[in-house]
């Protein structure tokens, strides 16, 4: 079902989020099947945004995070911050919740959702944008605040805690999980999947990579934390071995499988009756709790980031995030949200009739389905976020406007951190194979005004690279998720020098999807196999036995003509 409704929206041109949303709908209403009936496909659901998170780790090492203090500390502080303390105020003055109820709201409220943004972000080579590390520093600053709020719901739950006590056990455990995953456990990650790929089969590479990320998961669960951390942490160990690439490459399509699970179970939360009878309500209240939380992101993000990347921003983390669903059925658990109102403005404007038919499973019902809405409407607006953007921006008012701009001309939009990722290179030739005849190749283009990059599955050829200091990455060029890493689509040319011409073929055939004008010059020693790829379109073909036969041919000549000469004088 999921499928057919994504292959129905895709051609509609409708995202494929919202396909599993309904899938999961039709799934509780056709068939009577119940997320509560099945605890088993929400763990399964979960591992999506734990995999997610874990691919987010591999783009973010401790270096580049330290070069994003400011994304991260200040602009997820601020957003969090200022968020929290606006809907509180809301959920407290206006429409009287108590102090439990309402701490916890507001803190869900200002978490935004990493599994679609950063989906958007990585399918839209935005990443390392300016607006791309501002959005995915918040999130990441999101991601970690979701354990202290996990935290609060059990302080405030339970009257016999402590604060004090509460906070140091958490610090002492943050501590320990970070030791022991950076230092032994960081050693043993390298070791293991250099081993792996030196076994030169693929599923033991996966099967290594797997037990990895869950691994390190559990470690983080077993301290009190959030799986979606332990694998972060995971993929920042693993982004500074040469492996990032194609334990990325061989982890995207499940990553991707696991997600659609996530957003499935999304759909299953929704009770269509009460959906009907509030449908008016939930639009209203989703459309002015993302104006409003969009609106506070934008107050800070322009005088940082100028108004144009600062509203881009603001309007793409409006939403409210998949964590959301935990932190409000874990209230919901723990008697949090059973809490009556208390009053308010709206009690004192309706009185107490107002809120007597408000149960707790419908506060729950109003929550869940504010943020599935806000969900929705969110790839609409990544899709068609520069129009959005143009039209909101005609309406601002400029507030310090000179400033403003002055931010939004230094920081170019267009313009990548070019922090050593093999996808910043451009007009740069891509060598596939770093045997002896891709040595040689990298030694003649050093001594040549060309950048250059190279690509092994041999792991022993590429640490010997790296020791040189080469750029060469570990991957196998059959993947799609490689070559693009490689840049294939703005490179100048590609020579694949490798022997297999099995191998050989399906990365013509690959390079040639992705970037149909790209240039592509192939060695082999078949005869049948170049006739073959010479007339599929490759810029040349170097038949090595022909060349070799060739040379060989014309030095015997010269040496012929050369006895002639000697002879006649």
């Amino acid at each position: 079902m999921a499928v057919i409704s994504g292959i129905v929206l895709s051609w509609l041109k409708i995202p494929t989020i919202i396909g599993y949303i309904l899938t999961g709908v039709l799934t509780t209403y056709i068939f009577g099947f119940q997320l509560e009936d099945s605890g088993e496909l929400n763990d399964i659901a979960e591992f999506g945004v734990v995999f997610l998170m874990f691919m987010i780790g591999l783009d973010f090492s401790f270096k580049s995070l330290t070069s994003m203090k400011q994304e991260v500390l200040v602009f997820g502080g601020l957003q969090i911050g200022i968020s929290i303390a606006f809907f509180y105020v809301v959920c407290f003055y206006f429409l009287g919740f108590n102090f439990s109820t309402s701490i916890i709201i507001s803190s869900a409220v200002s978490l935004s959702s990493t599994a679609i943004v950063l989906k958007f972000l990585n399918e839209s080579a935005q990443t390392k944008t300016p607006y791309g590390m501002a959005s995915v520093g918040i999130l990441i600053f999101q991601d970690i605040a979701v354990i202290p709020i996990l935290l609060m719901i059990k302080l405030l739950s339970d009257k016999d805690s402590h604060l004090s006590a509460l906070l140091l056990t958490t610090l002492i455990s943050a501590i320990i999980v970070l030791i022991v995953l950076f230092l032994p456990g960081r050693i043993m990650a390298k070791l293991f999947l250099r081993f792996s790929a030196n076994m030169k089969t693929d599923e033991i590479f996966v099967g290594a990579v797997f037990l990895i990320v869950l691994g390190a998961a559990y470690i983080s669960k077993s301290f009190g934390f959030s799986l979606a951390l332990g694998a972060f942490l995971a993929g920042m160990i693993i982004s500074n071995t040469p492996y990032k690439y194609q334990v990325s490459s061989v982890l995207t399509h499940f990553r991707d499988i696991l997600l659609g699970v996530f957003f499935i179970t999304v759909g299953m939360q929704v009770d269509i009756i009460f959906l009907l009878e509030y449908f008016v309500v939930i639009l209203i209240l989703v459309a002015l709790m993302m104006g409003a939380k969009a609106l506070l992101m934008y107050l800070f993000l322009f005088l940082f980031r100028g108004q144009r990347i600062g509203l881009r921003i603001a309007l793409s983390l409006a939403q409210i995030g998949e964590f959301s669903f935990a932190i409000f059925l874990l209230a919901s658990q723990h008697k949090i949200l059973d809490l009556h109102l208390d009053g308010g403005i709206l009690g004192i404007l309706f009185g107490e009739e107002f809120f007597a038919s408000i149960t707790p499973d419908k506060i729950y019902q109003f929550l869940t389905l504010m943020v599935i809405f806000s969900m929705i409407a969110t790839p609409f607006i990544l899709d068609r976020l520069d129009k959005v953007t143009n039209f909101f921006l005609r309406y601002l008012t400029p507030v310090s406007s000179f400033f403003a701009r002055r931010k939004a001309e230094s920081y170019d939009d267009t313009k990548a951190d070019h922090t050593n990722h093999a996808t910043d290179l451009e007009k740069h030739v891509v060598v596939c194979g770093y045997g002896e005849l891709g040595k040689k190749i990298l030694e003649y283009f050093k001594g040549c005004d060309v950048q250059y990059i190279a690509v092994d599955k041999n792991y022993n050829k590429v640490e010997e690279a790296i020791k040189k200091g080469e750029p060469v990455i570990y991957g196998d060029i059959t993947s799609r998720q490689i070559l693009e890493q490689l840049g294939v689509t703005k490179c100048s040319a590609v020579i694949i020098a490798i022997d297999s011409i099995d191998s050989a073929q399906r990365a013509h055939q690959d390079i040639h999807a992705l970037s149909p004008y790209c240039k592509i010059i192939l060695k082999t020693k078949s005869s049948k196999f170049a006739s073959e790829i010479q007339s599929q379109g490759v810029y040349a073909v170097v038949h090595e036995r022909r060349e070799i036969a060739k040379i060989l041919s014309d030095l015997a000549l010269q040496a012929v003509d050369e006895n002639k000469q000697q002879a006649d004088k």
